[in-house]
């Protein structure tokens, strides 16, 4: 994390001047309203209150508190404006992530508010949260044939009778309102927008229908209106094939790993046809657990990898250990990309289930006919049918038609949003700039110069002075060549 180039006093005197200009009459009444708090992984104090919001446009479905975070700008050189910035996943609480987007977003913070909205359905705006399976229990789990998608259906039976509520209301669409009300409930005249992963999705989405309010806008790892995350397949692919084409053009890792692309798909198959069941020791806690090791959960775990440099150097030794029978890595890796606790998984599958499972058909087969797109077509094809959410209108994939100066943001090693998708997302937009960071994984602005970048764009409302050749810096890390040490090429990572 960044230092910070206040005391905590400050910053917080700072943030509370910000807010106290802002244009409603019942300004003293927001105040009042908002209370200091804190944030996990942050030191510094900051601002959280909570408004009213119906469920739907129907009374009897009631209301519900929508939550949400400022992060007070350091120097408040503009109290009119803020920075609205929307989470992933879908089902990520942008609150609980707060210090993801202050590492993201420091340099814009010096001057700019930073506005984080639990959406609907995430966080503490009317958690839609199933009984996800421990790590322990997700270790254990048979995750491949028949017997799986049975499990699944009776997982979306009882989640569906535990939430208890129409998930029809907690799509995009739906939610962009929500960060309207706030917006306009803490005063601000103009916004600027940053999404990342699905957060660029409810981004263009509130931008499409609150345009007017809106200065500039960054999407980081682009989801194309016209996209549907049953596509992420592809990206895996290639981002995989991408890490075996570095290992051997890396004289160390060829020569630890040779041939690292076959061994992988010798190992999936040997994986389907004979899954491993074993005895292992937990990888914190030290206890004996039951790992039932499938392609499946191989291949998931490598896929999750591959979201971060510093896990992906780690995918050689994980394959070539794997092989080897010593399972302990492999585990150590699931253990670290084990996110599914983090997401609202009711919210989540309120917006695959309305928004992507209904265009999943339309599809290319080429990009379908991968591994984890077929597992992903599977299970919502179980799942939804049962879930009934209302398919979004035709019109939600329209592509974003909007003169809003616009940057988007791609990571050439992306195994979720490739750059492919923020060209497609671009299509309408008038006033766009796409830069590609060409070894940054999900997220540029997390892991480059980007950060530096985004707040010279917000700044100056285009990116027509601005230099992006600091994002070819290599940001790779160095592959594990054993149990203990790296290869010894090194290699850059933040400029």
């Amino acid at each position: 994390m960044k230092s910070r180039g206040s005391s905590l006093a400050a910053v917080l005197v700072i943030g509370i001047s910000a807010l106290t200009m802002p244009l409603k009459a019942d300004a003293t009444d927001v105040m009042a309203s908002l209370s200091p708090c804190y944030a996990k992984g942050l030191k510094d104090k900051l601002l959280c209150g909570s408004i009213k919001r119906p469920i739907s446009s129907n009374e009897a479905d009631g209301q519900f508190d929508l939550h949400f975070t400022i992060i007070p700008a350091i120097k408040n050189a503009f109290p009119d404006e803020a920075v609205i910035a929307f989470a992933g996943g879908p089902g990520q609480s942008a609150t609980e992530i707060a210090a993801s987007f202050e590492h993201s977003l420091n340099v814009v913070r010096q001057h700019r508010a930073i506005v984080l909205v639990d959406q609907r359905g995430t966080g503490k705006s009317k958690l839609l949260q199933c009984d996800n399976p421990s790590f322990v229990e997700g270790l254990a789990a048979v995750d491949n044939g028949p017997e799986a998608l049975e499990d699944v259906k009776t997982h979306t039976q009882v989640c569906k009778e535990k939430l208890n509520v129409d998930l029809s209301h907690f799509t995009t669409r739906m939610a962009a309102p929500d960060f309207e009300a706030v917006r306009e409930y803490l005063g601000y005249k103009k916004v600027h927008l940053y999404g990342g992963s699905y957060g660029t999705r409810i981004a263009q989405e509130y931008a499409r229908q609150f345009g007017q309010h809106v200065l500039t806008m960054t999407l980081d790892g682009v989801v194309p209106m016209q996209q549907s995350l049953v596509a992420i397949g592809k990206a895996i692919e290639d981002s995989l094939h991408a890490l075996f084409a570095d290992c051997e053009a890396q004289v160390s890792c060829a020569q630890t790993y040779p041939n690292l692309g076959e061994e992988f798909s010798a190992l999936m198959q040997q994986l389907s046809q004979t899954p491993v069941r074993t005895t292992l020791k937990h990888p914190r806690t030290y206890e004996d657990v039951e790992l039932y090791l499938t392609d499946v959960k191989f291949y998931s775990t490598i896929r999750m990898s591959l979201y971060s440099n510093s896990q992906r150097a780690l995918v050689p030794l994980v394959i070539r250990e794997t092989k080897k029978g010593n399972y302990a890595p492999f585990m150590g890796l699931m253990s670290s990309t084990d996110l599914a606790s983090a997401l609202a998984m009711g919210m989540h599958n309120a917006i695959v289930c309305g928004e992507d499972w209904p265009i999943q058909n339309d599809l290319p087969n080429e990009v379908v006919a991968t591994p984890i797109s077929e597992l992903m077509a599977a299970g919502l094809n179980v799942i939804c049918p049962i879930l009934n959410v209302a398919p979004a209108e035709r019109d939600f994939y329209l592509p974003l038609n909007t003169e809003i100066p616009t940057l988007l943001l791609s990571g050439g090693l992306d195994p979720a949003t490739p750059p492919s998708w923020a060209e497609l997302a671009m299509v309408k937009m008038k006033n766009a700039t796409h830069w590609v960071a060409p070894t940054a994984t999900h997220i540029v602005a997390a892991q480059t110069c980007a950060d530096r970048l985004v707040a010279d764009f917000i700044q100056q409302g285009n990116t027509q002075s601005i230099d992006p050749a600091c994002l070819r810096k290599d940001t790779k890390s160095q592959f594990f060549i054993n149990l203990h040490s790296v290869e010894a090429e090194t290699a850059s990572s933040k400029e």
